[in-house]
């Protein structure tokens, strides 16, 4: 019976090592040199376009007057109609229906949030609670799913999130 030989020798492996090291080594080196360049490139972010699609509903620097942090108003609308609002304002409530509104700039972005028996209502901090706790005025966070129907967007909640 003869000895089984190696496919390659322990010379190759060594090499091999080496060289997948210096690659990541020369990925990361590259990687952090291009993030400066990165930003100044884009150092106007209104007319750059978004990255991922994704546009995020905050005052760019600047805008707002006041000297208290705002909160990060964010909306996000899958390809499958999955939306996430957060941060909205609540302008009314009607019954079962909110209409929320995000501001950006001078823009007003107004929603319409369809609520059902299934809704979830939680608190900031994870704790369940009622319809009748959200109020004019109140910060929400809404996650449900986009209804193709009506003049302003409409929601189909699944969770309100105070």
């Amino acid at each position: 019976m003869t000895p089984l030989l190696p496919v390659f020798s322990q010379r190759t492996y060594v090499i091999a090592s080496i060289s997948a090291a210096i690659a990541i080594l020369v990925g990361v080196l590259l990687f952090q040199a291009g993030a400066p360049l990165a930003r100044a490139l884009n150092s106007n972010p209104s007319s750059a376009a978004p990255e991922n699609n994704t546009v995020y509903l905050a005052p760019q620097n600047g805008v707002a007057s006041s000297t208290e942090k705002l909160a990060i108003q964010e909306v996000h609308i899958a390809n499958n109609g999955l939306t996430l609002l957060r941060n909205a304002r609540v302008l009314s409530v009607s019954g079962s229906i909110l209409r929320v509104g995000m501001t950006w700039g001078a823009a007003d972005f107004v929603w319409i949030i369809q609520t059902s028996y299934s809704t979830k209502f939680m608190s900031a901090e994870g704790e369940k609670v009622s319809a009748s706790d959200i109020r004019i005025g109140d910060t929400v966070t809404v996650t449900g799913k986009i209804a193709q129907n009506g003049k302003e967007p409409t929601v189909n909640a699944d969770i309100v999130r105070k």
